[in-house]
Formats: structure tokens, C-alpha cells, sequence
């Protein structure tokens, strides 16, 4: 039996340290920070919470998707190319620091830059 990569992942448990540990990172990240940053603590915790329910559901696991499309989430943020980057960048960082293999974190970057074009410059 295959596993999806929600198993993969370690199932919703290994999902929320990993999320938690990415949106740590980009809280720390020059480049995509201060958006973070400038939210107060009830916005970041849904959004960390969200971020946490959208991978668990887009990785085949047993969660509902409740929020928003990226398109709508993201439409006059205008988030930039390199804020983008940026926060690819600390997606791979985080799986790197928790020993994901290399076929998980390529899964997981293609999951991210299938939704580069609803995020970019919306």
C-alpha cells in the first residue's frame, strides 16, 4: 500500500511541528518578516492554523480544507517574487532541519510552486 504524503509527513502531528517550525522561520526571515511580523497574535495563530489544515487536507490526509483559495487569501497583498522565495526558501529549510528526505521535501516544494501564479503580485 502506498503511503500518501500525509503519512509521508508524519501524519498531522509531524504536519503541525513543520508548519509551526516554517512560520517560526519566516517570522525570523529579513525578507518575508515583516509582513509576519506586523500581525498581531490571534491573525498569525489562525494563520498558522490554516497553513497547518491546507497541507494536512492537500496531502491526502483525513482533514477538510476550511479556508480561503490562495487566490482569494492572497489578492492585494501583493506579495513579491522575492517574498515568495523567501518563504520557499524557509519551507525547505524547515524540512531540512527535520530530516524530511529529499522525494518528501521535492513533493511538498512542488505543492508550492503549482501555487506561485495565485500568490505573486494578486
Amino acid at each position: 500500500m502506498n503511503e500518501t504524503l500525509f503519512d509521508r509527513l508524519g501524519g498531522r502531528a509531524g504536519i503541525d511541528r513543520l508548519c509551526d517550525r516554517i512560520v517560526d522561520l519566516h517570522l525570523q526571515n529579513e525578507v518575508a518578516g515583516p509582513r509576519y511580523r506586523a500581525l498581531d497574535d490571534k491573525t498569525l495563530d489562525h494563520a498558522r492554523e490554516k497553513v497547518k489544515e491546507f497541507l494536512a487536507a492537500g496531502s491526502g490526509g483525513p482533514v477538510e480544507y476550511t479556508g480561503r483559495s490562495m487566490l482569494e487569501t492572497h489578492t492585494g497583498m501583493n506579495v513579491s517574487a522575492a517574498e515568495y522565495v523567501a518563504v520557499v526558501d524557509d519551507i525547505l529549510q524547515a524540512m531540512n532541519e527535520m530530516d524530511y528526505p529529499r522525494s518528501v521535501c521535492d513533493e511538498v516544494l512542488g505543492i508550492a510552486y503549482s501555487l506561485k501564479e495565485e500568490i505573486i503580485h494578486k
